[in-house]
């Protein structure tokens, strides 16, 4: 899937969204969404509900449906991530959770807005040099309190924005700080092609799970350009 986004804004976004779905699995448990808002901005989120196969997708479809009718709607930001954390935490108390990963592109001003529920690390790439941002993780069981957390930053054009589901960062059976390891493959990764980044990941977890797909993967890889 291959999609690029052109507005009057100052820049512009490239956005490439990859997955491959479990071994044995009928259909993956994540779930994507790319919308334009009514002020411009682009909205790219990502859901991995629990586990894999039909539950799983359900659930996280339902979420990123919740998000997409709330904001398509016109909600304010907070309004819509309390009802969002709202649906969450009920799922959480069912035993059908789901994890999300949402940014939100101002390419006027330049800024992204990352909200995050339960998801891996957001990674910033500019050349060689990559930025992590991630909200704390809580154990297992731990999941019917939390709330979304919002990190704000700046972007230029050149950086690659990587968002990506546990199975990606899990593949990797050989790295001990999975994250760490994942952060310093993405600052060797020569090209700048949104496609080809999200294929070489993939291909890499793929490597590093020797062959085997354990869990559901997705990458979405936004390139910032002019």
């Amino acid at each position: 899937m291959f999609q690029l986004y052109v507005s009057e804004d100052k820049m512009k976004i490239t956005v490439s969204v990859l997955s491959k779905t479990k071994d044995g699995s009928e259909i993956s448990g994540d779930s994507t969404l790319k919308l334009k808002l009514d002020d411009g901005k682009i909205l790219v989120a990502l859901s991995d509900g629990m586990g894999s196969g039909k539950e799983a997708n359900k659930t996280s479809n339902e979420l990123i449906k919740m998000i997409k009718k709330l904001m398509s709607a016109g909600f304010e930001k907070e309004a819509a991530l309390e009802l969002i954390n709202t649906n969450l935490t009920m799922n959480a108390k069912n035993e059908t959770f789901a994890s999300l990963d949402m940014g939100i592109f101002d390419l006027y001003t330049g800024n992204l807005e990352i909200i995050k529920n339960c998801a891996c690390p957001t990674f910033i790439k500019n050349d060689k040099e990559v930025k992590m941002i991630h909200a704390i993780s809580l154990p297992t069981g731990i999941l019917s309190n939390v709330d979304s957390v919002t990190f704000d930053t700046d972007i230029k054009p050149g950086d690659i924005i990587v968002m990506c589901t546990d199975g990606i960062l899990e593949a990797n059976m050989e790295a001990a700080d999975k994250e760490s390891a994942f952060k310093e493959f993405l600052g060797n990764i020569k090209t700048e092609n949104a496609k080809k980044i999200a294929d070489l990941i993939l291909e890499e977890s793929t490597d590093k799970s020797f062959g085997r797909i354990k869990d559901d993967m997705t990458v979405i890889v936004v390139k910032v350009g002019n």
